[in-house]
C-alpha cells in the first residue's frame, strides 16, 4: 500500500495544492542551491532539503531539530540583513541559486526587500523563486513595488501561479497561494517568450465580497502594527531559546 501520509507536511502550513506545486518544481529542478525564507516548523525545508544539494533557510526563530538536516545552514536573526551577506558570499564562491521559497517577512516593505536582494544579487541568474501568500494584499503590494517586471533577466512572473480562496470575514486578511518568478538572465533555458502575466499588478488575487473590499483601509491600518508584534515575538522566542541552549551548555 502507498504511504498516503508522505504526500503532504501536515507542519508546512500551506495547502495541499500549495505543497504539491513545490514538490513538482523541486522534483523538475533538483536544485544544487536552494533558498528559503521562513523556516518555521521546517515543513516546506524538508521537501526542500531532500530535492537540493546545499540549502540556506532564514528565520528569527525556528522549530526546526537542525541536526536532522545536514545539508542545511541555518541562519537566525533578521534576513533583511543576513540574506544579502549570504547572497555576497555565494556569488564570491561562484554558486547559482537555482530555488528560492520567499515566506518570511510578510509586511510590504519586508517582501520588497527580500525580492529586491533577490533580482540585484549575481548569485540569482537562472533561478526559480516561489512566493507563498500571494492573496494577501501587503505580500502582492511588497512585490509589486520590487518591480519584476523591470528586471532584463525575469522571463517569466506569474503572481497567481497556485490561487486561494476568497477570505472569510470582511476584516480577515487574505492568506495562502503561490506566485512565481522565473530568472534567466544568460537566455537560454527559458524556452518561451518573455511573459509578464497582467496579475502582477493586481492588489490581490481574490474576488472578494464587496464588503471585503469597503474595510481594505481597516485592514492597511491593523496590518503594520501585526507585523511589528510578529517580529517582536519571534525575536523573544529567539533569545529565550539561545539562552536555553547557553544554560544547557554550562550544564554538561
Amino acid at each position: 500500500m502507498a504511504n498516503l501520509d508522505a504526500l503532504f507536511e501536515q507542519s508546512a502550513q500551506m495547502t495541499f495544492g500549495e505543497q504539491a506545486a513545490i514538490e513538482g518544481v523541486l522534483a523538475r529542478l533538483r536544485p544544487r542551491v536552494s533558498i528559503e525564507l521562513g523556516t518555521a516548523s521546517g515543513g516546506s525545508l524538508s521537501r526542500i532539503a531532500q530535492w537540493s544539494g546545499e540549502v540556506h533557510t532564514f528565520d528569527f526563530a525556528h522549530r526546526v531539530d537542525e541536526t536532522a538536516f545536514p545539508n542545511v545552514t541555518f541562519h537566525r536573526g533578521d534576513a533583511g540583513t543576513r540574506l544579502p551577506e549570504v547572497l555576497r558570499e555565494l556569488e564570491a564562491r561562484g554558486m547559482v541559486v537555482d530555488f528560492v521559497l520567499v515566506d518570511g517577512d510578510h509586511s510590504p516593505d519586508g517582501v520588497q526587500r527580500d525580492v529586491e536582494a533577490l533580482l540585484g544579487s549575481t548569485a540569482v541568474i537562472e533561478t526559480v523563486i516561489l512566493l507563498h501568500d500571494t492573496a494577501n494584499e501587503g505580500v502582492r503590494q511588497g512585490i509589486r513595488s520590487g518591480h519584476p517586471e523591470r528586471h532584463g533577466k525575469v522571463v517569466y512572473a506569474d503572481l497567481s501561479f497556485v490561487p486561494t480562496f476568497d477570505p472569510e470575514s470582511p476584516v480577515s486578511e487574505a492568506w495562502g497561494g503561490l506566485g512565481l518568478i522565473i530568472v534567466d538572465a544568460p537566455r537560454r533555458n527559458w524556452p518561451q517568450r518573455r511573459a509578464i502575466k497582467p496579475n502582477v499588478a493586481w492588489s490581490t488575487t481574490t474576488r472578494a465580497a464587496h464588503a471585503w473590499r469597503f474595510v481594505a483601509p481597516g485592514r492597511r491600518l491593523v496590518r503594520p502594527v501585526a507585523y511589528r508584534l510578529r517580529k517582536v515575538i519571534r525575536e523573544r522566542a529567539r533569545r529565550l531559546e539561545a539562552r536555553r541552549t547557553t544554560a544547557a551548555g554550562r550544564g554538561q
